[in-house]
C-alpha cells in the first residue's frame, strides 16, 4: 500500500497532468505584463486551505524566485491589503510583487498573489521540532527586521495577521535572515490558531476576526519568538478549545512560557508581547525601544475578576464573564431562557463586589428593554457583550467582530448562507454601534478599531430600508470597497469594478433567452455601492417594473457604463434589455419609422451597443418629428376625407337628378305611347 507520500505526488501529479492537458500547448497564465504563472509547477512548501501555489516568473527579474498564491474557489484574499503592501521590500518580511485576478485553464478567473519565493520551507510546522535558534541571533535576524516590516506595514494602514511559526522562512539561503511570510491570502487571521491569537481574537470564528491590528500582530509574534527559542510549538498537544480554556484560566503568559525560562535576553520582549491586556501589552514604539537597547517597563499582569461562586450552565461551573460569555454565545437557545428568568442577573449581584454587570444584564432582558423587540438573538449579545465588553459579538452560535461583517458576509455568501440571519440580526438591532461603545470604554487608549466603525453607522439604514440595492448585500460591498460582486452571473469571473461586470453578466446570459427576468441582489447593490447609481435605475435592473420612466433608467444606467469603462459589445445584455426599451420604440406611429428604429434597434442588439440603444429611445427630435409627421398625416387624411365626402355627395345629388329626369321622360314616353295607341285603335273602330 502506498503511504502518504506517494499518494500525494501520484495526486499532485494527476492534477498537473490535468492542468497540462486544460492550457492546451500554453506553459504559463500571465498577470500583468510581466509576470507568468505555471500551474503545472506547484510548489507544496506555500500552498494552505487557502490558496494553491504554483512557480512564476518575473520577466523584470529573471534571477528571482516567484511563487503565486492562487486563492482557491469560493475563498477571497485580502484585496485590499495587496494594494497597500504590493513592492514594499525589507528583509523582514517576503514581497509581494504583483496581484490580480487572472484567467486559469478551466476559464474561470481567479486572483493571483505573487511573492518572492522565500529560500526553503517553513521553519516550523506545528507537531515538528527543530534546534532551538540562539537568543541574540534570534533578536538580529528575526526579531528586530519583522518589527520594522510590521512598523511599515502600520503606517501603511495594514496588519499582517499570519505571523505564526510555521509562516517564517529563510530569507537567504546562506541563512542570515529569517522574514515573515504571505500576508494576504484569506481573511485577516484566518488560519491563525488559538496559541497565536490574542484571546479577543481566538474566541471568534475564523472568517470573522476583522482587520486586526498591531496589537494583535504583536501578541502573534510573541508566540513565535517563543516557539523558535524552544525549538517547537507551544501547547503542541492540547486542541484549540483546550489552549483557550488554559490561557483564560492561567493568563497567556504562565499558559503558553509553562515551565519554560527563556533566555535573559528575551525575558522581558516574551513578557511584553504575550501580555493579555492590550492596554499594557507592548506596542510597536516599545518594541523599537527594546530593539535599540532601552528596557522598557514590563506590563502589570492582571487575571480577570473571578466570581465570588460558579454559575453552573449546561452542565458547566463558569467563573468569570468570558467563561460565561463563551459557553451562551455557543448554546444561544439555553442562555435565552436562562436570562429570561433572571438568574444571571440574580448570581451577578451575589457575585461580584459592584453591581456593573448586574445592572447590564437587567438593562438588556428586564421589562421594557430591547429584547422585546429584537428578540432572543440580540438578547444573548447584549448579554455576552456585558459579560465580555471587549469578545466578539455572540448572535445564533456566530462570533463575530463587527469590523469583521465584511469578510464574514462574504463567506456567508459563497459558502455559509446560514449565517447571514445572524449578521442581519445584529445589524438591525445595532449591535454593531453597542459593541463600539462597548470597546471605547473597555479600551480608551486603542482607537484603531473604533474609528474603523465610523462609517459603520449607516449598516442598519442599509440592511433596513426595503429599497432595491439594499439589503446586506449593500453591506458587503460598502464594507469592503474591494470586494468582488458575487452575483451567480458572475461566479466564474473576478468583478471589482463596475466596468468588470458587465462582460460577465453578457457572458453567463449567452445561454438564455432575451426575456426580461431581472437580476440578482448582488448586482443593484453592487453597483449602487461602486457607482452611486440612482435607485430609480436599479429598480429597472431589478424586473417586475411597470413603468416605462423605470425600465429607461436601468437602460441608461448600463449605457452610461458601458461608455465610462469603455467596455466593448455586449451582444447578450443588448438582448437582455430589448424588453426594457420595445415599449418606447412602439411610440413611433409612421410605418417607415418604425420599420427604421426597429432596424437601427436590432443592428445595435446584435452589436451589443447599448449606448446606440439609449439614442433610439432618447431621439427626441426623432420622435418628435414622427409625432408632427403623423399629425400632418392625419390632417391631410381628414381633409382628404373630406373632400371625398363632398365629391360623393355631388355624385349622389346627380344620379339623383338623373333617376327624377329618367322618370319624368319615361312618364311622357309612356303616355305618348298610350295616346298613339288610342288613335290607332279609334281609327281602326271608325274605319
Amino acid at each position: 500500500m502506498a503511504d502518504d507520500g506517494e499518494l500525494a505526488e501520484a495526486t499532485v501529479g494527476a492534477v498537473e497532468a490535468g492542468l497540462r492537458a486544460a492550457l492546451g500547448g500554453r506553459e504559463s497564465v500571465p498577470l500583468g505584463d510581466r509576470i507568468k504563472i505555471h500551474p503545472t509547477q506547484t510548489v507544496l512548501d506555500m500552498a494552505s486551505p487557502l490558496a494553491e501555489a504554483f512557480a512564476a516568473s518575473d520577466s523584470t527579474r529573471p534571477d528571482t524566485a516567484c511563487v503565486a498564491l492562487v486563492a482557491r474557489p469560493e475563498q477571497l484574499p485580502r484585496v485590499g491589503a495587496c494594494a497597500q503592501i504590493r513592492t514594499y521590500e525589507h528583509a523582514g518580511v517576503v514581497k509581494l510583487l504583483e496581484a490580480g485576478p487572472v484567467t486559469w485553464p478551466d476559464g474561470a478567473q481567479r486572483f493571483a498573489m505573487v511573492y518572492e519565493t522565500p529560500a526553503g520551507p517553513p521553519l516550523l510546522r506545528k507537531g515538528k521540532r527543530i534546534e532551538p535558534l540562539d537568543a541574540r541571533l534570534l533578536a538580529r535576524m528575526f526579531v528586530i527586521p519583522a518589527a520594522q516590516a510590521l512598523t511599515e506595514y502600520n503606517r501603511r494602514g495594514v496588519s499582517h495577521r499570519a505571523i505564526r511559526p510555521d509562516n517564517v522562512f529563510w530569507y537567504d539561503y546562506g541563512k542570515t535572515r529569517l522574514t515573515l511570510g504571505p500576508a494576504t491570502v484569506g481573511p485577516a487571521g484566518m488560519l491563525q490558531p488559538a496559541v497565536c491569537e490574542t484571546l479577543e481574537m481566538a474566541i471568534c470564528d475564523p472568517y470573522s476576526k476583522g482587520l486586526g491590528s498591531a496589537g494583535d500582530d504583536l501578541f502573534s509574534l510573541g508566540v513565535t519568538v517563543l516557539a523558535l527559542l524552544r525549538g517547537e510549538w507551544p501547547l503542541a498537544e492540547l486542541t484549540d478549545e483546550q489552549i483557550l480554556e488554559k490561557r483564560m484560566e492561567l493568563g497567556s503568559w504562565d499558559a503558553l512560557a509553562g515551565k519554560y525560562n527563556p533566555p535573559t535576553e528575551m525575558y522581558d520582549l516574551l513578557r511584553g508581547l504575550l501580555c493579555d491586556d492590550p492596554n499594557e501589552r507592548w506596542s510597536l514604539a516599545t518594541l523599537a525601544k527594546w530593539a535599540e537597547g532601552s528596557r522598557p517597563q514590563l506590563p502589570r499582569f492582571t487575571m480577570p475578576a473571578k466570581a465570588r461562586e460558579p454559575f453552573l450552565f449546561e452542565g458547566k461551573l463558569l467563573r468569570t464573564g468570558r467563561e460565561i460569555a463563551i459557553a451562551m454565545g455557543k448554546n444561544p437557545q439555553p442562555a435565552a431562557a436562562i436570562l429570561r428568568t433572571g438568574l444571571l442577573r440574580d448570581w451577578a449581584r451575589r457575585a461580584y463586589p459592584d453591581d456593573t454587570a448586574s445592572r447590564k444584564i437587567e438593562a438588556m432582558s428586564g421589562p421594557g428593554s430591547p429584547a422585546s423587540r429584537d428578540g432572543d438573538g440580540p438578547l444573548v449579545a447584549r448579554a455576552c457583550l456585558a459579560l465580555d465588553p471587549t469578545g466578539p459579538l455572540r448572535v445564533s452560535g456566530y462570533a463575530f467582530r463587527p469590523d469583521g461583517i465584511a469578510a464574514a458576509l462574504g463567506r456567508a455568501f459563497t459558502a455559509d448562507r446560514q449565517m447571514l440571519p445572524a449578521i442581519d440580526a445584529a445589524i438591525r438591532a445595532g449591535l454593531h454601534l453597542e459593541w463600539a461603545d462597548a470597546q471605547k470604554a473597555a479600551n480608551p487608549n486603542q482607537k484603531s478599531a473604533t474609528r474603523r466603525l465610523n462609517a459603520f453607522e449607516r449598516l442598519g439604514r442599509w440592511a433596513n430600508e426595503p429599497i432595491v440595492g439594499a439589503g446586506l448585500e449593500r453591506c458587503l460591498y460598502e464594507l469592503d470597497p474591494r470586494m468582488p460582486c458575487l452575483s451567480p452571473l458572475s461566479v466564474d469571473g473576478w468583478v471589482e469594478t463596475a466596468g468588470d461586470l458587465l462582460p460577465e453578466i453578457d457572458r453567463a446570459l449567452e445561454d438564455q433567452d432575451g426575456a426580461n427576468r431581472g437580476f440578482d441582489r448582488h448586482v443593484p447593490a453592487f453597483l449602487a455601492a461602486r457607482v452611486s447609481a440612482d435607485e430609480n435605475a436599479l429598480r429597472g435592473l431589478a424586473g417586475g417594473a411597470a413603468d416605462e420612466e423605470t425600465r429607461l433608467a436601468a437602460l441608461r444606467l448600463l449605457a452610461e457604463l458601458q461608455e465610462t469603462y469603455l467596455v466593448g459589445s455586449l451582444p447578450n445584455l443588448a438582448r437582455e434589455c430589448a424588453a426594457l426599451v420595445r415599449p418606447t420604440l412602439e411610440r413611433y406611429q409612421r410605418i417607415a419609422t418604425k420599420d427604421l428604429i426597429r432596424s437601427k434597434a436590432e443592428a445595435a442588439i446584435i452589436a451589443g451597443d447599448l449606448r446606440e440603444l439609449v439614442r433610439l429611445v432618447d431621439d427626441k427630435v426623432g420622435l418628435e418629428a414622427d409625432q408632427r409627421g403623423f399629425g400632418a398625416a392625419k390632417t391631410e387624411y381628414a381633409n382628404a376625407t373630406e373632400k371625398l365626402s363632398k365629391a360623393d355627395l355631388v355624385m349622389i345629388d346627380r344620379a339623383r337628378q338623373a333617376i327624377y329626369r329618367g322618370r319624368e321622360s319615361a312618364a311622357l314616353a309612356a303616355g305618348s305611347l298610350a295616346l298613339a295607341l288610342f288613335f290607332v285603335v279609334l281609327a281602326l273602330h271608325l274605319g
